[in-house]
């Protein structure tokens, strides 16, 4: 597993990523421990407690968790604060996207159970004392990779999983158990071919039950015509086919059979043969002309009429412009302001405007009205009389046409009478299409569902070539597992030895007994008396079996929480020697918590946060 990111939301929270050696530094009480404790919790583990901003004061709502499974998927893990019997699992794509739509609620069992499988570590079930049985959880891995500070270093184990899991905590087979689990049976290759092999079988499955559905489907479709049982029941698409285009031809030439009656129907129906009928239509198209005509003369006239109104209003204004003007007395000039007083015209100009004044002008004007006002109602006059032909004339028109309905209602009644051929065949080729057109829509959708089968099928095949193909690999894979238990467990007391006396700067008896215990010159880690050799002892227990990964191929978690380890027993010297063997890792992930007064020993570029009393984990 890879963890890329940790955020915590709420009112208080932060967001950090991950990288391949993290350290957190800060002074006491800034938020170290918890950093840890929320990872252990993101990751299925029970927390008695936290601080006092997540238990009491409710200032986190949820913690998430973006992590990198061995078995190649991605998940964001969310679990509520301060805790919460269930986590949401949401998977992320190749983007880092959330697919929502595949969102799923697991309570803790469920999570482990998952986690275990795709970590490639299978479910099991752990015999101990007194004929007891535990099922394997995550969180016991996770006790093999925890440095605490609440689990004293002679346990080396941490106890995780709050109080309530004491006793199986101690239980010596759960322990013995938990580390031949990471020491692993086969190597991560096996695990991965065994798990993307069970992922084949499962979409196998998947499509097998896809095909049998869509059989049964397609037998009862509904096409119960007899002429194509046979075919449905052989499921023959060639012969399908062939039905489905015969049908297509049929209704092509029903089609045009069906066109041609209809032609001929419509054309008896059009015809009216007596004589009465033919007089009384050429009489309704002669009447059609006349309206026509007297609404283009009453629109003739209408226009004349609003010319000829026009041109008496300009004249009214002419004479009324005059008569104002020259009837009302000016006594006062409207430029000097003067008394003054209009003189008659002596020389035959206007007194106003000085043009020169015709005699009879008033008189011409008055005249030329008169004439336009009685052209405007001789106008109106044939309006009207135009209005009343144009109503007379329709009037006609509609009683004539209510002649010629009459007439062909009793044609056509005649007609249905006497049950014509033509319909009888139109009403036959009607229902034949009809019946054509639903067996090919039936016969389509037939072929459609063993089309989609031809295609599950295909994708089945395909499963089974690539099943049959990791099968030999995985055959192959399990041949070539040539370490031994006994293998692993000498390499790995060889790097117990090495680091610990590097650490320790001691030429002492390290190793390691058939239970996993270690021996330092023949003593149990439990009985010996110097505390700063069991911190080292504990710590390098957890680092020699973190790197062994490096030297056989183990399935260890792939990384590694240490909360200050450097402890009070361990001296600076110590500790120092400890941090080189971190960062000579050249795989898997480190996350460590240190005092920010210690800077100076850690390598700056792996520092990834700095906590200070005004700068806490959760602000």
């Amino acid at each position: 597993m890879i963890i890329k990111k940790i955020t915590v939301k709420g009112e208080k929270g932060f967001s950090i990523s991950l990288g391949r050696i993290n350290y957190i530094l800060g002074e006491n009480a800034t938020g170290k421990t918890t950093f840890i404790k929320l990872i252990l919790y993101s990751l299925g583990t029970n927390i008695d407690s936290f601080i006092e901003e997540i238990d009491k004061s409710k200032y986190t709502d949820h913690v998430e968790l973006d992590v990198e499974l061995k078995s190649g998927n991605s998940y964001r893990f969310i679990r509520k604060l301060p805790s919460s019997g269930s986590i949401l699992v949401i998977p992320l794509n190749e983007h880092n996207e959330l697919v929502e739509e595949e969102v799923e609620i697991k309570n803790l069992e469920e999570f482990s159970d998952m986690i275990l499988l795709e970590e490639g570590y299978g479910t099991q079930e752990i015999p101990y004392g007194n004929n007891n049985k535990a099922n394997m959880r995550y969180y016991f891995m996770l006790r093999a990779v925890t440095a605490d500070q609440d689990t004293p270093a002679y346990k080396i184990l941490a106890d995780l999983g709050g109080s309530v899991r004491n006793y199986i905590n101690n239980q010596s087979l759960i322990k013995k158990a938990i580390i031949e689990a990471l020491l692993g049976k086969e190597n991560t290759e096996v695990q991965k071919a065994r798990l993307k092999l069970q992922k084949l079988f499962k979409e196998r499955s998947s499509l097998i039950s896809k095909i049998q559905v869509m059989s049964e489907v397609s037998t009862s479709s509904g096409l119960n015509n007899e002429e194509f049982s046979e075919i449905v029941k052989l499921k023959n698409k060639n012969k399908i086919i062939e039905k489905i285009e015969g049908i297509k031809e049929e209704k092509d030439r029903l089609s045009m059979e069906n066109y041609r009656y209809i032609s001929q129907l419509e054309t008896m129906n059009s015809k009216i043969n007596d004589k009465s009928s033919l007089k009384l239509t050429k009489e309704n198209a002669s009447i059609r002309q006349d309206v026509n005509q007297l609404i283009l003369q009453r629109d003739d006239i209408t226009n004349v009429s609003q010319t000829i109104s026009t041109e008496i209003e300009t004249l009214k204004k002419m004479i009324i412009a005059r008569q104002i003007i020259t009837l009302i007395p000016v006594e006062i000039c409207p430029v000097c302001l003067q008394k003054t007083s209009i003189l008659p015209p002596t020389d035959g100009h206007c007194s106003y405007c000085s043009n020169e004044i015709a005699s009879d002008d008033l008189e011409r004007i008055s005249q030329y009205k008169r004439m336009l006002e009685e052209s405007l109602f001789e106008a109106n006059k044939v309006r009207e009389e135009l209005l009343i032909q144009i109503k007379e004339t329709e009037k006609r028109k509609k009683n004539i046409d209510k002649k010629i309905e009459k007439l062909k209602e009793k044609f056509l009644k005649e007609q249905q009478q006497n049950n014509t051929p033509a319909e009888n065949i139109i009403e036959s080729i009607k229902e034949r299409v009809e019946k054509l057109t639903k067996n090919e829509q039936m016969l389509e959708v037939h072929l459609s569902y063993l089309n989609t089968i031809d295609e599950l099928k295909l994708q089945k095949n395909k499963f089974e070539f690539e099943i049959k193909i990791l099968k030999d690999e995985l055959d192959q894979l399990e041949k070539n597992v040539f370490y031994s238990e006994e293998d692993k467990l000498e390499t790995w007391r060889k790097l117990f030895s090495e680091e610990l006396n590097y650490v320790f700067g001691n030429n002492m008896n390290a190793t390691l007994d058939s239970e996993y215990t270690p021996l330092i010159d023949n003593v149990n880690i439990r009985n010996m008396s110097s505390a700063s050799l069991k911190v080292a002892t504990r710590l390098t227990y957890l680092t020699s079996l973190f790197h062994l990964k490096e030297h056989i191929d183990i399935n260890h978690l792939g990384f590694i929480l240490l909360d200050s380890p450097k402890d009070k027993d361990l001296d600076t010297d110590k500790y120092g020697r400890f941090l080189d063997i971190i960062e000579k890792s050249h795989s898997g992930q480190v996350i460590l918590t240190g005092s920010i007064l210690e800077m100076d020993l850690y390598n700056k570029e792996h520092v990834i946060m700095t906590l200070l009393p005004d700068h806490k984990l959760l602000q």
